[in-house]
């Protein structure tokens, strides 16, 4: 809704220009990197050693079946799309960018750290009943997509996409594998022999 009210371009412009700080160059530099990649690998050991191969197979499903089609979405519909600093940068507009951060050219739809956000915060949700640690790893996938933006990797509508793509998915791997009646699937990973 603000994309369409403000317009790609403002709407970046205007978080880019409005909420830098010290702080948040550092917090959002490493940030994506751990709540995502490092966060997948973290669970991935621990489902290795304490799961069944339901969780292996939903959380990998997912996450390799939403990966590709972001990617493939990225590499043959939106293979002219630019990321901020370069869009930026060829109209002569100057962004605030964070020190240490690579600048990106292509393939700036969808955001590929955001669909894999999606799916982790929805896999801890289904792990743990709390509604309050459910509504934290909401929060903490949302700064995944800001953080996004923040960094000029990913203009809002990227990250909203990544968001659609990453929940389709999930929900579909719900669908399809946790709620799937096959009795092996409840095997642990590592079962005693």
């Amino acid at each position: 809704m603000a994309t369409s009210y403000f317009g790609k371009d403002e709407l970046h412009l205007y978080f880019n220009r409005r909420f830098h700080s010290e702080f948040f160059d550092h917090f959002f530099r490493y940030y994506t990197d751990i709540a995502t990649t490092y966060t997948l690998i973290g669970l991935a050991i621990f489902i290795i050693l304490k799961k069944s191969w339901r969780n292996f197979v939903f959380l990998g499903w997912s996450t390799l079946t939403a990966s590709l089609a972001g990617l493939l979405i990225k590499r043959s519909l939106f293979i002219d799309g630019h990321r901020p600093t370069y869009y930026f940068e060829l109209r002569n507009i100057r962004l605030n960018l964070v020190d240490g951060v690579d600048s990106q050219i292509p393939y700036t739809f969808p955001s590929g750290h955001t669909i894999l956000a999606v799916i982790l915060c929805f896999y801890l949700c289904i792990q743990i009943k709390n509604r309050g640690l459910q509504l934290l790893f909401c929060v903490l996938m949302g700064l995944v997509a800001i953080g996004r933006v923040y960094l000029s990797k990913h203009f809002v509508i990227d990250t909203v996409g990544g968001s659609m793509i990453g929940l389709l998915f999930v929900i579909l791997g719900y669908y399809f594998i946790w709620q799937s009646p096959n009795t092996k699937l409840d095997k642990k990973i590592l079962a005693k022999k």
